[in-house]
């Protein structure tokens, strides 16, 4: 037989770890900080806005020589992926805010334009993920579709 589960807390041997709390004080906590991640992140130099800024003309690679082409090209590809990797981070951040507060309050804790928003957030991501061993894209994440099952949050 296992432990009393303590007030507050989880069952001590269960897969999610001993004692994790469920408190809404400690998910209100956790939602506090992922905003304050966001603000942070919509400040700094790796903001999506800023990052799109940052952008190099051909000519600043000189001449006409292939290997400056191939530079000019090898950022601009970089650069487009920190853009879509700084816009997920982002969206990634305020999802798990929302999820915070579903796991506090319930489905019925967010709004429609929450309940709208992670859906598009979750879409987002769905267009973006690859097989971490393939790479390529997973077959049945719905690529390039705008809409997602009520499955989203």
């Amino acid at each position: 037989m296992g432990k009393p589960v303590e007030p507050g807390g989880s069952d001590p041997l269960s897969p999610f770890g001993k004692g994790m709390a469920k408190e809404a004080e400690t998910l209100a906590k956790f939602k506090g900080r992922i905003d304050k991640i966001l603000t942070d992140l919509q400040k700094s130099p790796a903001s999506k806005q800023k990052l799109e800024q940052q952008t190099i003309t051909r000519d600043a690679y000189g001449g006409s020589l292939d290997s400056a082409s191939a530079l000019y090209a090898a950022y601009n590809n970089v650069h487009g992926n920190l853009v879509i990797l700084s816009q997920l981070l982002r969206d990634l951040l305020e999802g798990s805010g929302y999820s915070a507060l579903i796991a506090e309050k319930g489905i019925d804790g967010i709004d429609a334009e929450q309940a709208r928003r992670l859906q598009a957030i979750q879409a987002q991501a769905l267009k973006h993920y690859r097989d971490p061993k393939t790479g390529l894209p997973v077959s049945g994440s719905q690529h390039g579709s705008d809409t997602v099952g009520s499955d989203a949050y």
